[in-house]
């Protein structure tokens, strides 16, 4: 009867992850599972060559913590060439000075690593206990609703559709599906060291918890739950409101405080910025409540990642620039990247820069140093490009950034802006129009802010 009950234990694994597998996972779809090659991991893998034949990659990333990183990598070569599963290795740099702590540095490296792999879908071996260690350790850090509903069995993150298949599953189950299917793997000596947070909670916290509330990891996974629903409830709440609000200051100010403060935080989770601290947020509230002269209102809350600001009745999400771009030369013909943002040209016919005579020429990209003009219509004189940018709505933070173009030391164009009358194409011409994204794709950010080094396909 033991033996039996155990055997139903560890096909629970299977079980459980199917549904998940069935549910999220399109049929033609091909399931990337993260290997750190930890059990849970091999577990997951295990399981997912079974349920998933042929349609099956795995990725490694390869941190370069710990002395044994590269045996570890190496078991993972090791093992998809047995399992004829293709693998990635990805290294990483990890930040570790990072102000929120090397486990979350770790975590936002591998994250990037996530999303330049390519992967659709992805899976993660996170468990139970998991969950409930997840738990725990947001509401000691002072974490909302969102904080404390932890993991989700499906999440979205820039691009790619993380999955986790054993959320719902113990770990003695997992543990009893390795030792049944005679399964090898390696172990992270940092596991045990207790210094990590985490680890804290792991060895000392949950287990005296469980003397007292023997279902105590159950009852976190499923209060994590509730959590998941009151804040998708929220998220609800935040998406109507941002309808209404539209980035703009006065149905901002129309909302309840409650429902401002849960606008605000959508509005960041959007941006990916992190949240300010409580104090920070509601300081921040009682200034915008404090607004009479919408127009003129002149409101900054500074976060790690950017600014919020609001300019002329509007909110504006600046992110932080990593260094002041430099001039440079161009050729015009592939994007640029330039202050956070991309700088092209777009082609056009009948406006923007005559592509004749640009023909040949190479471009100079400039910052602002004052005194510059420009005449956007023939036969006009020129005007001061300050006052063209004022009048055009451009926020003073974003003129300082501004991309000027430049051709044999001739301001020939501001993007935003316009063209000099002279270098304007004729109306029936093909022309370049110059266009400034004020925004990276998040793809093109994070491998630079990540990676380092080149995938290693096996």
């Amino acid at each position: 009867m033991g033996a039996s009950r155990n055997k139903d234990k560890g096909k629970s694994c299977s079980e459980r992850a199917a549904t998940v597998l069935d549910a999220c996972l399109p049929r033609d779809a091909t399931l990337w599972v993260g290997l750190s090659g930890g059990r849970d991991s091999v577990v997951l893998l295990h399981i997912c060559k079974t349920l998933l034949p042929g349609r099956l990659a795995a990725l490694h990333v390869h941190h370069g913590l710990s002395p044994n990183a590269d045996a570890w990598a190496d078991f993972c070569v090791t093992l998809c060439r047995d399992w004829q599963i293709p693998l990635t290795i990805t290294r990483v740099t990890v930040a570790r000075k990072s102000r929120e702590g090397m486990e979350a540095a770790a975590r936002a490296a591998r994250h990037a690593a996530f999303h330049a792999s390519g992967a659709r879908y992805l899976a993660l071996a996170h468990h139970r206990h998991d969950q409930a260690e997840t738990l725990l350790f947001n509401l000691c850090r002072g974490a909302g609703i969102k904080g404390a509903a932890a993991m989700t069995a499906q999440r979205e993150m820039a691009g790619v559709t993380l999955l986790r298949p054993l959320l719902t599953v113990s770990a003695a189950a997992i543990a009893l599906y390795a030792e049944t299917e005679k399964l090898v793997w390696v172990e992270d000596e940092s596991n045990a060291d207790e210094d990590f947070r985490r680890n804290f909670l792991r060895h000392r916290i949950l287990p005296e918890l469980a003397r007292h509330f023997p279902a105590v990891e159950t009852t976190l996974a499923r209060a994590a739950g509730h959590f998941a629903e009151a804040d998708a409830l929220l998220a609800e709440y935040a998406a109507e409101d941002d309808r209404r609000v539209q980035d703009c200051l006065a149905p901002f100010l129309a909302l309840s405080p409650s429902r401002q403060a849960n606008w605000l935080r959508y509005r960041l989770v959007r941006q990916r910025w992190r949240m300010p601290e409580t104090a920070a947020l509601a300081e921040a509230l009682r200034q915008l409540a404090a607004t009479r002269n919408l127009a003129g209102t002149r409101f900054e809350l500074r976060l790690p990642e950017g600014s919020v600001r609001v300019w002329q009745g509007r909110f504006h999400f600046v992110p932080h620039l990593a260094e002041t771009p430099q001039a440079r030369d161009w050729d015009g013909a592939t994007p640029c990247a330039w202050a956070g943002g991309c700088l092209r040209l777009q082609p056009a016919f009948g406006k923007g820069l005559s592509a004749a005579r640009l023909a040949g020429k190479r471009l100079e990209i400039r910052l602002r140093q004052g005194g510059e003009h420009l005449a956007l219509t023939p036969r006009r004189p020129r005007r001061p490009l300050k006052k063209l940018l004022q009048e055009t709505g451009i926020p003073p933070w974003q003129r300082a950034r501004q991309p000027l173009l430049y051709c044999e030391n001739e301001l020939i164009a501001c993007p935003g802006i316009g063209v000099a009358a002279t270098w304007q194409c004729p109306p029936d011409a093909p022309g370049w129009w110059p266009v400034w994204e004020q925004e990276l794709p998040l793809n093109r950010f994070l491998d630079s802010w990540f990676l380092s080094g080149a995938s290693v396909c096996v």
